[in-house]
This record gives C-alpha cells, sequence and structure tokens, in this order.
C-alpha cells in the first residue's frame, strides 16, 4: 500500500484557461495538470491515459488543486495525466453551469489530444462530494451533448474518447430528499458539516430552482437507459459509514450493479464525510491511502485492459 503525502498547488505541473463552450452562460476556466514524471509535453508517440477530475465544496468553495493527494496517488503509481477542473461555483454560477463548464473541459481535452500526449481511449472521471456528483451529472450531460453534436452534424472534426471508468468519493445521487432526511437515513452519523453551511451550498446551487428529478442533480433517479448509456462498465465507489449520503449512495451502488455494472470499492468505517481531506502530516492516514490505492488499481486495472 503506497502513503501519499500531503501536497497541494507545488505539485501542479503546468495549467491553462480554456472557454465553456457548452454553457449558455460565457466565460472561461482553469484547468490545473498533474503529470507523471514520465510525461513529456513536447510531441510524442508515448500517449497517456486521461483523467479528468471535479473537486468537491457543496458547488458553491474549494478549488481544483484541492484533490492534490488524490493527483499523487495517481500519477506516481501510473501512467495517466490528471486534469483538474477549476470549473465556475455558485451563487454566481448556479445549476447546472458547472457541470456544462466540466463538459467543455472534457471536449477540450479531447480535441487537444495530441498537443497534450493523451490517449483519450482511456479517459476517466473521479471527484469528491459535490464532485462526485459532478461525475455522475458530467457523463450523463457529456452523452446528451455529444448525441446533440452528432445529429446536427457539428462534431467538427472532435475526435471522440472513449470513457471507462468513474471513480466516485462520497457523491451525492438523490436531490429530493432534504438534508434531514438524509441524516435520517443513517443510524451512525457523524456530523461534519454545519447544517447553516450545508443549506447555504444548497440555496446557493440551486436558487433558481430547478427540477430536483433531473439525472443532473439527481443521478440515482436517472432511467435504466440513461444510465446504461452514459456510465462506463466499470465504476469505483468509495463511500462513509458516518456520512448522510451514505444510504443513497449504496442503493445507487445497488443499482447500477444489478444494470450489470462493475462497481468496485467499499465503504469506509468509522469515518464521516471528507474524511481524507483532514492534514495528516507525519501521522499519515491509512484508511485513506487503503482507500486511493484501491481506487488507483481499478483505474489501472481498466486502462491496461482497454
Amino acid at each position: 500500500m503506497a502513503s501519499y503525502r500531503d501536497v497541494r498547488d507545488g505539485e501542479i505541473s503546468f495549467t491553462c484557461k480554456i472557454p465553456s463552450t457548452v454553457s449558455s452562460v460565457p466565460g472561461s476556466f482553469d484547468l490545473l495538470f498533474y503529470a507523471p514524471s514520465s510525461y513529456s509535453k513536447t510531441p510524442s508517440p508515448k500517449k497517456h491515459p486521461l483523467l479528468i477530475n471535479f473537486h468537491g465544496g457543496g458547488f458553491t468553495i474549494g478549488h481544483a488543486y484541492d484533490d492534490a493527494r488524490w493527483a499523487t496517488a495517481v500519477t506516481s503509481q501510473t501512467s495517466a495525466v490528471f486534469a483538474s477542473v477549476e470549473y465556475r461555483l455558485a451563487p454566481e454560477y448556479p445549476f447546472p453551469i458547472g457541470i456544462e463548464d466540466c463538459v467543455s473541459a472534457v471536449l477540450w481535452l479531447w480535441k487537444h489530444a495530441d498537443e497534450y500526449n493523451l490517449d483519450i481511449s482511456k479517459t476517466a472521471f473521479s471527484g469528491f462530494s459535490a464532485g462526485g456528483n459532478f461525475v455522475y451529472a458530467v457523463s450523463i450531460r457529456l452523452n446528451q451533448e455529444l448525441e446533440r453534436l452528432k445529429k446536427e452534424n457539428k462534431l467538427d472534426g472532435l475526435k471522440e474518447g472513449k470513457l471507462v471508468n468513474l471513480v466516485v468519493f462520497y457523491g451525492s445521487t438523490d436531490y429530493t430528499e432534504s438534508r434531514a432526511e438524509k441524516d435520517a437515513s443513517n443510524p451512525n452519523l457523524i456530523p461534519v458539516i454545519p447544517p447553516l453551511l450545508l443549506k447555504l451550498f444548497d440555496e446557493s446551487y440551486l436558487y433558481l430552482n430547478p427540477d430536483k428529478t433531473s439525472p443532473l442533480l439527481s443521478p440515482g433517479l436517472a432511467s435504466d437507459q440513461l444510465l446504461r448509456d452514459a456510465f462506463p462498465e466499470s465504476l469505483v465507489m468509495i463511500n462513509c459509514a458516518g456520512d448522510q449520503l451514505l444510504a443513497e449512495s449504496e442503493i445507487f451502488r445497488k443499482r447500477l450493479k444489478e444494470l450489470g455494472k462493475q462497481v468496485d470499492g467499499y465503504v469506509v468505517e468509522g469515518v464521516g464525510h471528507g474524511w481524507d481531506k483532514s492534514p495528516s502530516f507525519k501521522r499519515g492516514n491509512v484508511k485513506r491511502d487503503e482507500a486511493y490505492t484501491l481506487a488507483v488499481k481499478s483505474l489501472e486495472g481498466v486502462w491496461t485492459s482497454v
């Protein structure tokens, strides 16, 4: 089992700013790249798998470098390039703008794959908390956007990649339940985020009153056919035993398995939401390292089999 030290922006390999081409709200945002030691930006026949990451923070706070420790786990154990998306945040940019930014990032990376030596037939997504919800939502929205572009004959030479794995750390799947109902669903709840902050997140992201049954908000309510079409065959779900999101996430895991998806991962016992984000310094965090190692092995297994 590897041990992943605490890192932040000091480990970023390079960055770039790109336009949001999918959103109806014009703007741009940053991509932060973490690359393995074998990577070179100069043209090369060596192509690298691509992991696109969506950070957490209740859709309202947080930054693309928040998952630097996870990026280090991936880039130190695989040959993949890790691109973390600094999508625009609520309340200035409420649902679904962040999702559309992330879809724009996927399409941009696919379009510029040769420039960055990326093997886009080995594309995967990862995300934590709100970013975990984005993993599901972006997969669905990407599927919809590709269908639209094909129907309107607007691919414009885009090289279409292949989504081969999703890695979700404690992501929400059902926005139709209230926070009180989510809390009540877990008798072993370990409160982490103050209720007032959760209220701020929800009101900021949802202030335009979208339909909470939308699969882009509640992927757990998406149709079977949409999940079959939009999701790859392999996923990883790491959930927290003390999380208010545990019940809905485990229901979704069961449903995806029933649809024939291979779902790796497990429930981390004795921890609450976001347990892996706390600074550990020299103490380390065995549970975090075990979860990251499993997720990396799942990614590597898919990448080497494609």
